[in-house]
């Protein structure tokens, strides 16, 4: 056995609460090194019971590790745990100091008490939900009064100062068309008062761009969106405003004597546009100045703002815009006024990345997946094999918290993304990685037009005008099929994942919920696959024949049990 290889801290993912008197820990092995984990486990101030073992489930498998969990419960909430590891050559016990052979008292891990702050408090309501991301401005045109002056016809190419004219009226009269993606939650980019098409420079955080319709549009899409059992999901900018902000506009003009100078990431006085001595979105853009946002009097006006949204309009949670770069006593504080508005709110943190930093129980409820797009792209274009795919998603899963999987945001396409079809090339693979971001753990994220295929290249090309011609096609009833498939299943929404090992270009998995399970094959390659269906009795969703096997297709996939 490897034994530089076995890992655990009494803390993150390795140790974390489920319940007040529950408490799951977590094993990292060399792959395929060890037959089976055990660990044992009593009350820290117990010193004479025995304590109680238990066989951990091996949850996950990447290139070099094996993740092995369990749930253990103490009445006391107090925790003394310690290992046992069976392998073809004999049996160790590791414990907080090492590899021991007689483990006393002090030689456990321990986890002294479980707080009620130390549990993860996630929206139930949001697990495995479907969100559908609408650039508002490129959606639908409800209201022409309110159109911009400049605005460029619906189905023209954009640059980026182009406006289309879309509007909140255009959403809510597509309420019926979304519920009808099985959609649960509406994501809206950004919808404050701002120079720009985009509005992820904002000038205003108390004003609703009124070329979107103002306040009370917005009012109106929440309540009729609540109406038909949908949320509404906001994005919120607090890492970096517009230039022409009233508080960078004082900076500007009074320089050293603005009240408002350390509210910003100043390298040097006098501030100006033209030296760009100031940090800013990415370091690049010097029209959108970045906050300091470990500033107090910061912290508070841009948390303000937040939880006076909330209440006012009622909305269901936000999604935070480039939240790695934003401090973690902003979040924390976030956290606190907006869960204080709104108890059930969700909070998504836009982190491309690593992101479990961020998701302790005190910041966010969850993030955007970014990994499991590029793994999935890999895989769809032939760069990676099915194995390789595998333990790619699976060493990612390995950075959260298992009760954490169903809410990870996984996507194929955003507003910062070339859209997927246009990447794929391929029609049949757009509707294939799209099914599987359909039938995977996690929320997944549908980027308007997405379920249509719509085509685009970089930004600002991947911000077209929907095509509402386009959702009377093939391929956008077989997505919104899909879709509903998907909504209507517990097992899709709640269900844990297990890979199964296949073939090289084939991607199947089962998702299993309250003792029910679901059979998910997609075939990635040219030719037909046969799997060996000798259990398989229905055919629930995709395109597959049931004889002597259950044979699928090429760029077809099967849900089955």
């Amino acid at each position: 056995m490897e034994r530089s290889a076995v890992y655990h801290i009494s803390e993150h993912v390795y140790a974390y609460p489920v319940k007040s008197d529950v408490l799951a820990v977590r094993l990292k092995v060399k792959k395929d090194d060890v037959h089976c984990v055990r660990v044992h486990y009593k009350n820290i101030y117990d010193h004479q019971a025995k304590p109680q073992a238990k066989t951990m489930e091996k949850i996950l498998s990447d290139a070099h590790c094996d993740y092995y969990e369990s749930e253990i419960h103490v009445p006391e909430k107090r925790f003394k745990y310690y290992f046992e590891l069976l392998f073809e050559e004999g049996q160790r016990f590791y414990t907080a100091d090492g590899f021991l052979k007689d483990i006393g008292h002090f030689n456990a891990f321990f986890y002294p008490y479980i707080n009620q702050d130390d549990l993860l408090d996630v929206p139930l309501w949001a697990k495995g939900e479907t969100i559908y991301q609408i650039f508002v401005d490129r959606f639908a045109n409800g209201e022409t009064s309110n159109d911009p002056a400049n605005k460029k016809s619906w189905g023209s190419r954009p640059d980026r100062r182009t406006y289309y004219g879309g509007d909140l009226q255009g959403v809510i009269e597509q309420l019926d068309y979304l519920k009808g993606l099985g959609v649960k939650i509406l994501y809206l980019n950004p919808l404050f008062a701002s120079p720009t098409y985009h509005k992820y420079d904002i000038e205003d955080y108390y004003t609703i761009e009124k070329i979107f319709g103002g306040e009370k549009a917005l009012e109106s899409l929440v309540e009729k969106a609540h109406q038909k059992d949908m949320k509404i999901i906001l994005d919120g900018v607090f890492n970096h405003c517009s230039s022409n902000h009233p508080y960078f506009r004082d900076v500007l003009e009074k320089q050293e004597a603005s009240p408002y100078k350390d509210w910003f990431m100043i390298d040097s006085f006098p501030v100006s546009k033209q030296e760009r001595n100031y940090d800013s979105f990415g370091g690049l853009v010097p029209s959108m100045p970045k906050f300091d946002t470990t500033n107090p009097e910061v912290i508070g006006y841009l948390t303000d703002v937040a939880a006076y949204w909330t209440k006012t309009l009622n909305i269901d949670g936000w999604r935070l815009d480039v939240a790695d770069e934003v401090s973690h006593t902003f979040w924390k504080t976030f956290r606190t006024k907006v869960k204080k508005a709104k108890s059930d709110l969700l909070i998504i943190g836009e982190v491309w990345n690593h992101a479990s930093r961020w998701l302790q129980g005190d910041e966010m409820d969850t993030v955007t997946n970014y990994k499991f797009r590029e793994w999935l792209n890999r895989f769809a274009l032939q760069e990676i094999s099915a194995s390789t795919f595998w333990e790619k998603i699976q060493a990612n899963m390995a950075l959260y918290k298992k009760p954490l999987f169903p809410y990870l945001i996984n996507l194929v396409g955003s507003h910062d993304t070339i859209r997927n079809k246009t990447l794929l090339n391929d029609e049949a693979l757009h509707y294939l990685s799209f099914a599987l971001m359909m039938m995977f753990e996690g929320m997944p994220l549908i980027y308007y037009g997405d379920e249509v295929g719509m085509e685009g290249g970089e930004d600002p090309d991947n911000r077209r005008a929907m095509r509402w011609e386009l959702t009377d096609t093939v391929l956008a009833e077989n997505i919104r099929q899909l879709c509903r498939f998907r909504a209507r299943s517990e097992i899709l929404k709640k269900g844990t994942l297990r890979p199964l090992s296949l073939d090289k270009r084939i991607l199947g998995f089962e998702r299993t919920y309250q003792n029910e399970t679901l059979t998910v094959v997609f075939n990635f390659s040219e030719a037909t696959y046969t799997f060996d269906a000798y259990e398989v009795q229905t055919i629930h969703f995709g395109e597959a024949t049931l004889q002597n096997g259950l044979h699928i297709p090429p760029k077809q996939f099967a849900v089955v049990s």
